[in-house]
């Protein structure tokens, strides 16, 4: 053999191996498209569904609570501003309402 022919079959085999390693890049590939996720959707959607029911109930349960509190400060402070009104003194020495 000559040296041209033996750069030809060096050539020739480097080009193979670089076909067969595309060749097994795109099975591998075509291997990670097809897994669709769905064990992990199987095993992370339950915990986020449990978890978004637990916000919700947090939320309610506070609302539960929270909104009458606030009813209630309110009608106490517009009751201590009445008394208050009731029992301050006019200027000219009246008392309110009187």
């Amino acid at each position: 053999m000559t040296e041209k022919e033996e750069d030809e079959d060096v050539a020739a085999k480097t080009k193979g191996a670089a076909s067969a390693k595309s060749e097994s890049k795109q099975v591998s590939k075509k291997e990670e498209k097809e897994r669709s996720g769905f064990w992990t959707a199987l095993i992370l959607g339950p915990p986020l569904l449990a978890k978004f029911g637990i916000v919700l109930l947090v939320k309610f349960l506070t609302d539960l609570v929270v909104f009458p509190l606030l009813f209630l400060y309110r009608m106490c402070r517009l009751v201590k501003i009445k008394l208050m009104g009731v029992f301050r003194k006019d200027e000219e020495g009246k008392v309110n309402g009187a």
